[in-house]
């Protein structure tokens, strides 16, 4: 099994979270504070103590107060920033395409998660001690509320799709898509040489999970799912979210 010290954290982070913006008008998402911390600060925090050594954030929207405000807290990691500076005129896969020289320099394998994201512990030390190397943590007792959530198609572990807005009733619904993967170096690089193609027939307006889809559908790439088992996490793209987010950290 590969150390957490040798896999480079890749987190976009670079959105004005238009959704959340009278939330957001004085800060980016990322630093709005749940109980004392910010929420990358809670994030930041588990990955310390999990060993993880390299984070790669990409950054746009106010990304001197994002930089200002980490400084030099987290003494054990090494904080590497990608700029977006088009950030309002494209999508995240843009973002992720975005660290390419970044992870060239080492060519790591990668953890690949959100930055808006809180989620129990155990959840990436359940993605960690996985077998398999390329595998998306998928939550099979998510509850579809608001029709935008990206949910994850598959069959006997192995992705077939990943969707925004279907019925959770589709016959080969595994889970919603969490946002908290892990990726070989090859599957990495295989990633990046399919997104230099795709970006330049389609342009940067695309989110990532759309770039896997047409990946896993177009190439003979592969990609494994495991659930969370119920464990407690949620993606911030609404206040209701941002509420959940605060009992799930009074909660831990």
């Amino acid at each position: 099994m590969i150390a957490n010290a040798s896999y480079q954290i890749i987190m976009p982070a670079a959105g004005s979270s238009r959704r959340m913006s009278h939330m957001t008008e004085e800060r980016p998402k990322a630093l709005l504070e749940l109980e004392g911390k910010t929420i990358i600060e809670h994030s930041l925090k588990i990955l310390d103590s999990r060993g993880f050594r390299r984070v790669t954030f990409v950054v746009g929207y106010m990304r001197e107060l994002f930089m200002q405000t980490l400084g030099a807290r987290f003494k054990n990691i090494s904080i590497e920033y990608v700029v977006s500076p088009n950030y309002a005129t494209t999508e995240h896969g843009w973002s992720l395409y975005l660290t390419r020289d970044s992870w060239k320099g080492a060519r790591s394998p990668v953890v690949f998660m959100d930055a808006d994201n809180i989620y129990d512990p155990l959840m990436l030390d359940k993605l960690m001690a996985a077998p398999l190397e390329n595998v998306v943590l998928v939550d099979s007792l998510f509850k579809i509320d608001t029709r935008e959530e990206e949910l994850v198609l598959g069959r006997d572990g192995v992705i077939t799709g990943l969707k925004r807005g279907l019925a959770q009733d589709h016959g080969d619904y595994v889970g919603a898509f969490v946002g908290i993967n892990k990726f070989s170096s090859a599957f990495m690089g295989a990633l990046y040489a399919y997104m230099d193609d795709f970006f330049a027939e389609n342009g940067p307006k695309f989110k990532y999970e759309r770039v896997f889809d047409n990946m896993i559908n177009a190439t003979d790439a592969k990609l494994n799912y495991i659930d969370t088992d119920g464990l407690a996490w949620v993606n911030i793209n609404h206040e209701e979210d941002y509420k959940l987010a605060k009992e799930i950290v009074r909660k831990r």
